[in-house]
């Protein structure tokens, strides 16, 4: 009985404890995840750009799927990306997009996503 008041003794001090000093660990920022923009874009490496990509479109033709199989619309954004983009491999999206923001560095600010819509998917969608 003297040993479980000792361990639930023990056990409420580190949790005291831990709270206050988990919070000086944590850096408060105004934007956790920045939104991924040209300047964003042209930092990252090779495989970051592929896998922020690949994680995009694995997310959005997850949704094309589960919208299709429960037969509703998918959205305008689902549907453009699953049919406008099933030709074009991640590479050549990749520089596509790195192409883009190397002619235009006045647009830097512009979300990779609004450069894929309006650059890569809406002209082919015109065709």
């Amino acid at each position: 009985m003297k040993n479980r008041h000792f361990a639930l003794t023990v056990l409420l001090a580190a949790f005291l404890c831990a709270g206050p000093i988990s919070g000086y660990a944590q850096k408060t920022t105004a934007h956790p995840a920045p939104d991924v923009d040209g300047e964003v874009w042209m930092k990252s490496s090779d495989l970051e750009k592929k896998a922020f990509l690949f994680g995009a479109g694995s997310a959005l033709v997850l949704e094309y799927h589960v919208r299709e199989k429960r037969s509703q619309e998918p959205s305008k954004l689902v549907v453009g990306w699953v049919d406008g983009l099933k030709d074009i491999s991640w590479s050549d999206l990749s520089n596509t997009i790195d192409t883009y923001y190397r002619t235009n560095p006045d647009k830097m600010q512009r979300d990779v996503f609004d450069v894929i819509w309006h650059e890569i998917i809406a002209p082919q969608k015109k065709k």
